[in-house]
């Protein structure tokens, strides 16, 4: 199948990428559903720098670390950093370039260069999401609910190897909606599901997918929100979740969500999302998803699909105003079981379409206004702040205590010099006492 994404596959015979989970971890078919041989997911060019996309490394680090890379046949320095389910090769380019190649002792691979299209979704409210086979119809139904309800602009929709139908398809039905939609492709295997505490480790696909788009197509965008084809958000408030985080401090929103089930299929046999009409009175309550700035100070961060990752406060951003109604029929079995409770148990509720009526009707005439971004020297302070504040962020932990350190020793130095002593006197009383 052909991919909208430079991904470098290692050959058959070759290196493999071996599993970190244990074997009493591993559920039947684990093996099988593990992504062994892609290198890179995908290959950007941004600000002087190509990112890899990589599934995580593990034992491939070293092979890596040893390894030649090379931009348009020049060898290039590398740096990598390592997440919880994918790492980053980091190559320093000051221009854009055609190619990037790996070479190790055995073999050579190499790939294009994207370059990032920061403009695509420039100041517009984007959805992100991923799907494998779901009904055009669902694929419908989620992008005009979102566009109508809470006001999305575009989406960016990762097609997982779809064999009931092509991009032209999707590309149809979300232009119904209204949406300026973006289709991407991938073949690659979404992932074993191990047992706990493992279930989700090694789901490398749509991590890597997310990093891999943030940094090709969202930079710019006024928010993100990341959500899947059988969830529905919904605001208790009738500001929407991408204005509420477009005005956030911080510019992050995160939202709990509830399962809610349609125990009766229609005489058509396709179920709908407002056929979802019920609740399990005691279900445990869904991981939450978020919605982010990108050009707000954790907009450097790594996107998973529950959390920014390397951030250690994403449950102080749980916000109660916002929630998501998680459709349990509307599902192809592709990433998890079906099975539903006993009807007996199901409780009649309203459904997503009704609420989200019912919450537009209290809003007022004038719509919340769009922050306007200003020229002058506050907005100048502002900007510079943010600025900052991503690239802190975006540091490895040590480096942000390092950071933290640093910027606590100047404060100290510089209050101490406000009696008019030199400054270096005072570094020098400071590093006494704490080698004291």
């Amino acid at each position: 199948m052909s991919s909208d994404f430079a991904t470098c596959r290692l050959d058959r015979d070759g290196p493999r990428r071996r599993s970190r989970v244990a074997p009493r971890y591993r559920k039947d078919g684990y093996e099988e559903a593990f992504d062994d041989r892609t290198l890179w997911f995908d290959a950007i060019w941004q600000d002087g720098t190509v990112t890899l996309v990589c599934p995580r490394l593990n034992n491939l680090a070293a092979m890596v670390s040893k390894g030649a890379f090379a931009l348009d046949g020049i060898a290039t320095p590398t740096k990598i950093r390592t997440f919880y389910r994918h790492s980053l090769v980091l190559l320093r380019s000051p221009h854009p370039p055609a190619r990037v190649s790996f070479a190790s002792e055995a073999f050579r691979l190499e790939t294009p260069v994207h370059e990032a299209m920061p403009g695509r979704f420039r100041n517009r409210n984007v959805i992100v999401t991923m799907s494998k086979d779901n009904e055009l119809a669902w694929i419908e139904d989620f992008a005009r609910f979102h566009a109508e309800t809470q006001g999305a602009e575009g989406i960016v929709f990762i097609d997982n190897g779809s064999a009931l139908y092509g991009t032209r398809d999707i590309e149809r039905v979300l232009d119904r909606t209204g949406l300026d939609p973006l289709v991407l492709c991938t073949g690659l295997p979404f992932g074993p599901r191990g047992r706990s505490p493992y279930g989700n480790t090694e789901l490398f696909l749509q991590t890597c997918a997310l990093n891999a788009v943030r940094l090709r197509y969202l930079r710019d965008a006024r928010a993100v929100l990341c959500c899947d084809i059988d969830e529905l958000v919904l605001g208790r408030t009738p500001v929407s979740i991408f204005d509420a985080t477009w005005h956030s401090t911080f510019g992050l929103v995160r939202f709990g969500g509830e399962w809610r089930y349609a125990p009766h299929a229609p005489r058509n046999g396709i179920v709908r999302h407002d056929d979802h009409r019920f609740l399990a009175p005691g279900k445990s309550a869904c991981p939450p998803k978020w919605c982010v700035r990108p050009s707000g100070p954790l907009g450097d961060l790594q996107w998973r699909p529950h959390i920014l990752e390397g951030f250690a406060f994403n449950w102080a951003f749980r916000s109660r105003k916002f929630a998501f109604h998680h459709c349990r029929q509307i599902t192809t079995g592709w990433k998890r079981e079906t099975a539903a409770p006993e009807i007996a148990r199901l409780v009649p509720t309203r459904p997503a379409r009704q609420i989200a009526d019912q919450t537009a009707r209290k809003a007022v005439a004038r719509p919340v206004p769009r922050r306007v971004h200003q020229s002058g020297p506050r907005q100048k302070v502002r900007d510079f702040g943010e600025r900052s504040s991503r690239r802190f962020f975006g540091l490895r932990p040590a480096l942000k205590t390092a950071s933290l350190a640093l910027a606590l020793f100047i404060g100290l130095a510089t209050e101490e010099a406000i009696d008019n002593d030199p400054v270096s006197q005072e570094i020098a009383y400071l590093m006494q006492g704490f080698q004291n």
